[in-house]
C-alpha cells in the first residue's frame, strides 16, 4: 500500500459510497434509463461483438484434453498423452479474457462548455457508460474521476450492476476544479493495473495531453484517448463573435471563425478518438472498433 499515493489509498478498503442516483433524485435516474437503453441498443447491434475482438484477453488458457473428434485441428493434437493412451488426443483452450478496463474521466469545469444542446461534459458521462456498459459484461471496468485532482476511484469490479454504478458515478458528479489533473489521473492509472489492461482516457480536447506519460503507459497497457470537443471551439463561427468564459482560468476571450484548429494527435501505441457534441459518437467509437480488430487481424 505504501506505493500508492495518499489521495489514491483512501479510496481503497473503504464501504461503496451512497449510490448517486438516490443521492440526486429522479432525474438522473431517467437519465440512467436512457443510457442504458442506448447502450443495450448499441450491443445488439454489433458493438458488444465488436468490443470484445477489439479488445483480447491475455491470450488462450488450457482447458482440457479429450480425445480426438473428426474436425479437429490436428495442431492441437496432445502427443504425449497419445503415446501415453495409445488413442488420439487433443488439447482444448478457452479464451482468456480477464481484462480490466479502467476509465479516466475528466470533470474539469471546462467540460460544462456546449454551445448546443449537450456540453463537453454530457458527451463525456456518455460515451463513457458506453464503454463501461460493454466492459462490464464480461470484464472488469473500474474508473478514476478527475477534475484539478483525483476526485474519487472506483475499484475495478465485473458485472453490469458495477457497469451502472461507474455510470451513476458519472453522470452524478459535477464538474468543477480549477484545473485538469490528467497526468495525476495517468499515474494512477499505471498504479492500479498491475497486469496487463485496458485505460480509456475521456478527456476535454482542450486539455494538453502528457503524451510522453501515455506512451509509457501504452507499453503496458492498451491505451485509448477519448478527445470530446465542442464545434464552436474546434471550428469558431462563420459571422460574427461570440463572448466565451473560461471557468477553470477565469479568464474571457472572443470566439470567432478559426482555421486549423483540428489538431491531429499521434502518439506510440495510443488510439485516439475526437468527438464532437454536436455528432453521434456511435459510428467512431465503432470505427476505433473496427480499426484495432483489423489491426490485430493484420
Amino acid at each position: 500500500m505504501s506505493s500508492i499515493p495518499g489521495n489514491l489509498a483512501r479510496w481503497l478498503g473503504k464501504t461503496v459510497p451512497a449510490d448517486p442516483v438516490q443521492r440526486v433524485g429522479p432525474e438522473l435516474r431517467a437519465q440512467v434509463r436512457r443510457l442504458e437503453i442506448r447502450a443495450r441498443q448499441a450491443m445488439e447491434a454489433g458493438m458488444a461483438g465488436r468490443y470484445r475482438s477489439a479488445f483480447k484477453g491475455r491470450g488462450l488458457e488450457f482447458d482440457e484434453v479429450r480425445e480426438y473428434r473428426s474436425g479437429d485441428d490436428v495442431r492441437t493434437i496432445d502427443w504425449n498423452v497419445t503415446a501415453r493412451t495409445g488413442e488420439l488426443h487433443v488439447k482444448r483452450y478457452h479464451e482468456e479474457r480477464d481484462l480490466t478496463v479502467l476509465l479516466l474521466v475528466d470533470l474539469s469545469a471546462s467540460t460544462r462548455f456546449g454551445s448546443g444542446v449537450m456540453t463537453v461534459h454530457d458527451l463525456i458521462a456518455e460515451a463513457s457508460s458506453l464503454f463501461a456498459l460493454a466492459a462490464s459484461k464480461q470484464d472488469r471496468i473500474g474508473a478514476v474521476l478527475f477534475d484539478d485532482r483525483i476526485r474519487s476511484l472506483i475499484p475495478p469490479r465485473s458485472g453490469w450492476r458495477h457497469g451502472l454504478r461507474v455510470v451513476r458515478e458519472v453522470l452524478g458528479a459535477a464538474p468543477g476544479g480549477r484545473g485538469t489533473a490528467v497526468e495525476e489521473a495517468v499515474n494512477a492509472a499505471g498504479r492500479l493495473l498491475h497486469r496487463r489492461g485496458v485505460v480509456i482516457l475521456m478527456v476535454d480536447r482542450t486539455c494538453s495531453l502528457p503524451r510522453r506519460m501515455l506512451a509509457a503507459l501504452a507499453g503496458r497497457h492498451d491505451v485509448v484517448v477519448v478527445r470530446v470537443g465542442d464545434p464552436l471551439l474546434t471550428r469558431g463561427v462563420e459571422s460574427g463573435v461570440i463572448p466565451v468564459a473560461d471557468v477553470e482560468k477565469g479568464r474571457r476571450w472572443i470566439a470567432g471563425r478559426t482555421r486549423g484548429t483540428r489538431e491531429k494527435i499521434v502518439m506510440p501505441g495510443v488510439d485516439v478518438v475526437d468527438l464532437s457534441t454536436d455528432q453521434d459518437y456511435l459510428p467512431a467509437v465503432q470505427a476505433l472498433f473496427d480499426r484495432r480488430e483489423r489491426r490485430r487481424a493484420g
